[in-house]
């Protein structure tokens, strides 16, 4: 239902796509120029480097293995592989000046572009809101400027601990890839049962966080909390709620990866051009619908669709829908 619900509330407000799209391409650009000034002299250093192209020429091997069914490439895949990537990590050692600028300067350019691409987010967040509580239609440059210090606040917060948590996460679903594939030695199901086990432990982990932060941005947004109460209301949830929100988010993130890759390879990565952005925007109306449905408040829809907030059990008459 929930869901259901989310989804019909993307529907309605399908023209934001557009203006998401938009600040999506801003931010990346901004990102992509830092990337090019601050990156590109130790990435061509890396990426022509032998040790890389090894390690990228066996990958190649092992997904054409998978497609042939080649079971001796894929029994000493992951022997292989540790042993070109200690090459690449004694290669990197060698020039380790040059990687810690890098990847301090990679940080610093993630940090920077997820905190730009979480500004917009909260702010459409707050367009979504407007459509919600009274059916408004507020121009997202009036919704910037005046949300600009609360979405700089509430980011500067999320994206550290967010970072940290994604880091870690990658880091652990590779781990488990290669344990997979060494406990795993039944050559082409193990690679896809690795493949498989680590995709899901990785869209797993994206529900939890996910579900985690759901109220906080609603809260500052629709209540106008501020953040400590935010984040207070936030991780209040009772425990039969984060497993509806856990499994909502599971299926909205599988659906989404499903989505996005399946219109990559059919339209050679044209249409996500809308199915990215509308992604985001389906995570918004997740957000929003539930914190809405947790505080009982009446909301649009669409325009001819209010929802009512559900009546406590103890107050409700059973006989109040029947006519005398």
């Amino acid at each position: 239902m929930l869901f259901k619900k989310a989804f019909h509330l993307l529907i309605d407000n399908f023209r934001l796509n557009y203006k998401l799209l938009l600040y999506k391409v801003i931010v990346a650009v901004i990102t992509l120029a830092l990337c090019a000034g601050l990156l590109y002299p130790t990435l061509h250093m890396l990426f022509s480097s032998e040790p890389f192209l090894a390690v990228a020429e066996h990958f190649g091997k092992f997904f054409k293995a998978l497609v042939s069914g080649d079971t001796a490439f894929l029994n000493t895949f992951a022997d292989t592989l540790q042993e070109k990537m200690s090459a690449l990590f004694s290669f990197i050692q060698d020039k380790t000046p040059n990687f810690v600028f890098f990847f301090v300067f990679l940080a610093l350019i993630v940090l920077v572009g997820r905190f730009l691409d979480g500004m917009g987010n909260f702010v459409f967040g707050c367009l979504v809101d407007d459509k919600m509580s009274s059916y408004a239609k507020t121009p997202f440059s009036g919704a910037y400027i005046s949300n600009l210090g609360k979405a700089a606040l509430w980011q500067a917060v999320y994206v550290p601990v967010t970072f940290v948590y994604d880091a870690l996460i990658v880091a652990l679903c590779y781990v488990f890839f290669l344990f997979l594939l060494n406990v795993l030695s039944f050559g082409v199901l193990a690679s896809v049962f690795a493949l498989m086990f680590s995709v899901a432990l990785l869209l797993a982990s994206q529900a939890v966080k996910l579900t985690l932060f759901n109220d906080v941005a609603p809260a500052l947004v629709s209540d106008k909390m501020k953040l400590r109460n935010a984040l207070k209301t936030g991780f209040s949830f009772n425990k039969s709620r984060f497993g509806t929100l856990f499994s909502t988010y599971l299926i909205t993130s599988l659906i989404v990866l499903c989505v996005n890759v399946l219109c990559a390879f059919a339209t050679f990565g044209a249409a996500l051009l809308i199915t990215v952005p509308m992604s985001y925007l389906m995570f918004t109306c997740v957000q929003y619908v539930s914190y809405y449905e947790l505080c009982g408040k009446k909301y649009f829809l669409a325009e001819d669709n209010i929802v009512q907030p559900k009546k406590d059990k103890n107050e409700e008459n059973f006989y109040d829908d029947f006519e005398i």
